[in-house]
């Protein structure tokens, strides 16, 4: 318990020191430019193996405790972008290109920011070989994301499947095919986040430190999704900002999802040096 404390407390004093408020904000900044293109590309990449409304029914889903109509109206529209995949043409592959492009800055500026916590100064390389190697590392991340979104919503399917033979011989609760739906959705973002902190930065880590970070990482950001919408339900957020309150108390769960992202990074490495 003492070592647990000493990590918490010294990951706090490194997060301050390192400017972790202006890091979060800046990875929530990046967050919401890069978010639009980054649905849109896994949307295209997703509809070659799933139906396209399973795939924004999800990403309705998951929004949908910050979500009101505005929201979702605005999301409709902007699933409206995706080019017509039926066939290959110049301007598919165009808009391919642009949305990978796109969604790549996020995990680019992940990994400078992890790179900056985990005091990674690398310039043993020269500069165009470190960025080529950066933007490419960027582009894996975003199929990755991409892939997993499928495998997650290809579980929930699985699930679903399975439950109805199920019911057919045995008694059984639709509300364990739920449960066990959202620990499936727990193990695949977490699988995302050992893979972007194994993989992105440039000062590799041990397993158990990283495995620990990224558990850590999506169950404070699971619990405070619920929190948060917890929080909206009593508060008047959207009396006081009228139409633009949902939009408000979305890029506020994105900030605050950034800090806890950040704050892992820094437990992540912090945990590796005490336990050295």
């Amino acid at each position: 318990m003492g070592k647990f404390r000493d990590v918490a407390l010294q990951t706090i004093k490194k997060w301050n020191s390192d400017d972790g408020v202006s890091f979060s904000a800046a990875l929530s900044f990046y967050l919401i430019i890069s978010l639009p293109s980054l649905l849109l590309f896994s949307l295209s990449l997703g509809g070659m193996f799933l139906k396209v409304e399973r795939l924004q029914a999800t990403i309705i889903g998951y929004i949908s405790p910050f979500a009101n109509e505005e929201i979702i109206k605005s999301l409709n529209l902007l699933f409206q972008q995706l080019p017509e995949t039926s066939s290959l043409t110049f301007g598919l592959v165009s808009s391919f290109l642009l949305f990978l492009w796109s969604a790549g800055n996020i995990f680019l500026h992940f990994q400078k920011t992890v790179n900056n916590m985990w005091g990674v100064q690398d310039y043993r390389k020269g500069w165009v070989e470190r960025l080529f190697r950066k933007r490419m590392s960027s582009f894996v991340a975003v199929f990755i994301f991409s892939v997993l979104l499928v495998l997650s919503i290809l579980t929930e399917i699985f699930l679903v499947v399975i439950s109805k033979v199920i019911t057919t011989i045995l008694p059984f609760s639709l509300d364990i095919v739920q449960y066990a739906s959202s620990v499936a959705n727990f193990c695949v973002l977490t699988v995302l986040f050992v893979y972007l902190y194994t993989t992105l930065p440039e000062k590799k880590l041990g397993p158990r430190y990283i495995v620990t970070g990224s558990f850590l990482t999506v169950f404070f950001v699971t619990v405070g999704k619920y929190l948060f919408s917890l929080y909206l339900s009593y508060s008047n957020l959207t009396t006081v900002y009228t139409q633009i309150g949902a939009f408000i108390a979305v890029f506020l769960w994105l900030y605050y999802s950034s800090i806890i992202v950040t704050l892992m990074a820094e437990f992540i490495k912090v945990y590796s040096d005490i336990d050295e």
